[in-house]
């Protein structure tokens, strides 16, 4: 199952922008600026494959966005990571 949705994402990625970053924050109450917005955007589409294999990734993002930010980013990850892989 982990190669299914591996594999779904890897062909859907390009359809991803900004505004579904945007919109997901939104969606778990999570401020989030134009700015880090399009750095997760462009963090996520330069580095997709690594987060779906490579959990350490993140630590690139930390400096990049506000630290109470990351820390939700980190827990959305482990979660939707643990359900979905």
């Amino acid at each position: 199952m982990i190669i299914i949705y591996k594999e779904i994402i890897q062909k859907y990625i390009k359809y991803l922008e900004p505004i579904h970053i945007k919109n997901y924050a939104n969606s778990k109450n999570i401020y989030i600026s134009e700015e880090e917005t399009n750095i997760i955007y462009s963090f996520i589409m330069n580095h997709y494959l690594e987060l779906l294999n490579n959990d350490n990734i993140l630590v690139k993002l930390k400096p990049l966005i506000r630290n109470d930010l990351y820390e939700k980013i980190l827990i959305e990850y482990k979660e939707n990571k643990a359900k979905y892989f």
